[in-house]
């Protein structure tokens, strides 16, 4: 596949980011051999990784800090590579700024990390818990993280790599709800109990709704389990499952929105 046709599969993505993913594709099938991505690409970029088979001769391994995460860095690897062979460069660590005074967020984490001339892809999600800050990146950016932050609005921190077994979950509210169908309008009705029909598909036609972090205007499209709904205003929503069909034939769903 040449690029051009590479990069028309990802419509409305950074071009830099595809760029990069489309040059490791093409060094890993020179070499025949594992390429691990450094940036952590968004759900637009390894759902459809993980759900087209675009290259016959490769298989993928997208991998975040735990099953919900958003932020995935990618092992492009021939399809006849054993798997138990490939090392990977990932490294789960934590950020512990625990202290009886100031209570850190999200921004606090982010905005130190993003301070010493990081991009943002070369981190994948943050959790936070009780001032402790868990992400993941691979060795090269850790050792930049560990060797230069010391402090986080003043506040000393210490700074250590973790398993993944140490990785909290997101802290999730579940909405179950009964829907018509799986069409977007529908969806949002189903997140925002309060909002009509009417109400989200002007939600939809202004731009306020990403799906995977791609925008759409089209109210029928056709929501799919694991889809990431971003909702301006209202915040972020994983379609999780369908529960059953009811005897009205009805669509019971079980939605998770990020708190």
């Amino acid at each position: 596949m040449n690029k051009k046709t590479f990069l028309s599969l990802f419509s409305g993505i950074d071009e830099f980011l595809i760029a990069s993913l489309f040059d490791d594709i093409s060094l890993c099938e020179t070499i025949d051999y594992p390429i691990e991505t450094k940036i952590f690409y968004p759900p637009s970029v390894w759902k459809i990784l993980e759900m087209r088979h675009i290259f016959s001769n490769l298989s993928f391994i997208c991998k975040g800090l735990n099953d919900y995460s958003e932020r995935k860095n990618i092992i492009i690897f021939p399809k006849d590579f054993e798997k138990e062979d490939m090392v990977s460069s990932i490294i789960y660590f934590k950020i512990d700024c625990t202290n009886k005074f100031k209570t850190l967020e999200h921004k606090d984490f982010l905005g130190t990390i993003m301070s010493l001339g990081f991009k943002r892809d070369y981190l994948g999600d943050l959790i936070i818990k009780d001032n402790v800050c868990y992400s993941i990146t691979t060795k090269e950016f850790f050792k930049i993280i560990s060797d230069n932050i010391s402090h986080i609005n003043k506040i000393p921190v210490s700074i250590s790599e973790v398993t993944s077994l140490e990785i909290p979950e997101f802290n999730f509210k579940e909405i179950i709800n009964t829907i018509s169908s799986l069409r977007l309008d529908s969806i949002i009705s189903a997140c925002i109990p309060t909002l009509s029909r009417n109400e989200a598909t002007l939600l939809i036609e202004k731009g306020d709704i990403l799906v995977n972090y791609i925008t759409i205007k089209d109210k029928s499209f056709n929501i799919k389990e694991k889809d990431i709904i971003s909702i301006k205003k209202y915040g972020k929503y994983i379609f999780e499952q369908t529960l059953n069909i009811t005897k009205k034939d009805k669509i019971k769903i079980l939605l998770k929105k990020y708190i």
